[in-house]
């Protein structure tokens, strides 16, 4: 069965990028009396909205104890182990969430989306999440189509995983129905002849039918009405499939 993602949002604004960094050891340079240099694990934290603060850490340095464990120390890396991974066997470090492309069919420009990265804005659901003045500023006058791209593009996401669940109910309350009459077996076996002329009168039903109409149908057999916007080849099939049952 096909599921939507879910994917955690609540540091989808915050995006860690690990590299390798040069960074200059200042005990050691002043005992040295030159700059000693040591090659370095660093994670750069960017914030969505924000131009200028990225702050830098040491990949291994604590970034909080364990609320579980007092004693133990929790890493930047350990903090976002999936990208520190990722950076660790060379692999692209992928912000969470689903691309900006998918806001091209909401009339998002290339430009746009570039705006997005270049003020740390890199998936739809950071781009909704954004609530401080500061960081829908950085948009500038795209701020608002941008924003109400990502509502819309959510909003469709969510009725669409509501339609699949809905989907999936129907499919199992079928499921039972047959299971409950499968003792019971038919006074008759249809001809071929019989099961084509039942299967283009029902056709022929369908086609007079609005989706609303059999959406109705459906409630009347089921108790609820299919949620969101399944195609018309769904609803055909779902209540093709309850008056089989």
């Amino acid at each position: 069965m096909t599921r939507m993602a879910i994917i955690d949002d609540r540091e989808i604004t915050v995006t860690p990028v690990f590299k390798i960094m040069e960074i200059e050891n200042v005990p050691k340079s002043e005992k040295a009396g030159y700059p000693v240099m040591e090659v370095k694990e660093m994670v750069e934290v960017r914030f969505a909205g924000s131009k200028n603060y990225s702050p830098v850490f040491p990949a291994h340095a604590m970034w909080q104890r364990d609320p579980t464990n007092g004693n133990r120390v929790i890493t930047y890396a350990e903090r976002w182990a999936d990208q520190y991974q990722a950076f660790k066997e060379g692999n692209p470090q992928e912000a969470m969430g689903t691309p900006l492309e998918m806001l091209r069919q909401y009339g998002v420009t290339p430009e746009q989306l570039s705006l997005c990265r270049a003020v740390k804005v890199y998936s739809i659901e950071a781009l909704d999440k954004m609530q401080s003045p500061e960081a829908v500023k950085a948009l500038g006058m795209h701020a608002n189509k941008l924003r109400e791209a990502a509502r819309k593009f959510l909003a469709t996401r969510n009725s669409t995983s509501a339609a699949m669940d809905e989907i999936e109910a129907l499919k199992a309350e079928i499921a039972a129905l047959k299971a409950a009459g499968a003792s019971t077996p038919p006074v008759k076996e249809p001809t071929p002849d019989e099961i084509a002329a039942a299967q283009k009168a029902a056709d022929k039903s369908y086609a007079e039918m609005s989706d609303d109409d059999i959406k109705a149908k459906i409630k009347e057999k089921t108790g609820a009405a299919p949620r969101g916007t399944p195609t018309r080849d769904t609803l055909e099939r779902l209540l093709s499939e309850l008056e089989a049952a």
